[in-house]
Order: structure tokens, then sequence, then C-alpha cells
């Protein structure tokens, strides 16, 4: 995905700051979500082993959303047609979201979040409201969407199956692709943020102690 670079803001930073302008920081907007992080760089090797897995869980999340991506266009090219490629294309993320992410979810937010939280609050690494909000309230609503998503696109791609009037079984189809590129561009963004921004100011804030208490819990 080749996105333009024209702010080098911190991302997660500029998100919770900005709070009302929730359509300007949409991950469908993604020439200013993706700018660079202002937080301090860390080395994959330098991470804590807990992160390196969580980043390594990423990467292979990644590589299933590419191949999603890649059966939606195809889908969507082949006027709604089905063959064997969109099928298992389509099929390894509604696997992958059912299966996968809901073990990478809890270890983030059962060991990392709560302490992560913790200490951005700490930090002043918040927002300015009267109920403060960190870069943390932003992945865990970033975990209900993509699940919440997964459901709308599956349910479309049912019903579409079922409907007999060819006019009527497009526009379902189209709203199951607008729900999948959907889930493809939020977790690209929700990806990033954590490895660029979220887990160096982890490193920042965590001990080393800490860390260790988390993967042994």
């Amino acid at each position: 995905m080749n996105e333009k670079q024209l702010n080098t803001e911190d991302p997660i930073k500029r998100f919770v700051e900005k709070e009302t302008e929730m359509d300007e920081m949409s991950p469908m907007n993604p020439p200013e979500a993706f700018a660079p992080s202002t937080a301090e760089p860390v080395a994959y090797n330098d991470m804590a082993p807990f992160l390196q897995k969580l980043m390594d869980e990423h990467k292979i999340f990644i590589e299933v959303l590419n191949k999603f991506e890649s059966a939606l266009i195809s889908w969507k090219k082949n006027d709604w047609a089905f063959n064997d490629e969109i099928d298992n294309g389509l099929k390894e993320l509604f696997s992958f979201i059912d299966k996968n992410t809901p073990v990478h979810n809890r270890k983030e937010e059962k060991e990392l979040f709560p302490l992560l939280h913790k200490r951005l609050l700490e930090s002043g690494e918040h927002s300015t409201a009267d109920n403060p909000r960190t870069a943390i309230d932003i992945m865990e609503d970033e975990h209900i969407k993509v699940a919440q998503l997964g459901a709308l696109c599956l349910n479309f791609l049912g019903l579409g199956s079922r409907i007999e009037d060819n006019k009527s079984r497009e526009i379902i189809f189209e709203l199951a692709f607008d729900q999948g590129k959907a889930i493809v561009d939020t977790m690209r963004l929700h990806i990033f943020r954590e490895d660029e921004t979220l887990f160096p100011l982890a490193m920042k804030l965590i001990s080393k102690e800490e860390f260790e208490e988390m993967d042994t819990s």
C-alpha cells in the first residue's frame, strides 16, 4: 500500500488530542494516518521478548490481510463471482480473526495495556479531556471495531449468496466489499501505531522486570 507521508506528527498522540476531529484521523485517510512517528524508535532486536512476540504475530496478520485484500479486489473485478483463490483469501481472514486475534488481543489487553495506560497517564501522554484518554483507549476501540467489521462483512457475504436478484446481490456484495476494505485499512493502521509508536513508548515506560512478569503470566 503506497501512502504519501504528509505529516510527521505522532499519529497516536494526534489521534487522542483531536477527539473532535475523528473524520480527519480516520483509517480511511492514510496519507496523514501513516505519517512517521515521533516516538524514539526501538529496533526489533532491542524490544522486550514479550513485545517481539506481539510484533511477530502482527507480521503474520499483515500477510493474511494482504491475501484478503487481493481476494477482495479480484472478487470485485470478477463481477462478484467466486473462485477457489478468492474463496481461500476471504476464508483465511475470517478464520484468523476467529481463532488467532482473540488470543493476541487478550495478551495485549490483559498483560500490556493496563500497565501502559497507567504509565501514559502518569507521564502526561493523554488527551486533555475531563476524562483523559490514552493511546490504549484507541487500540482497544479498534479491537472491537475490527471484530464488528468482520461480523458485518461475513453476514453480508452470506446474505448476498442467498439473494437471487442480481441487482440486489450486487448491492449487498458491494457492502461486503466496503466492510472488508475497512478491516484492511483499520488493521494496517492499528498495527503501524502499535509497532511504531505504542511499543517504543512501552519500552520507555515499562521496566525489563515488568516485561518479564508479563511473559510468565
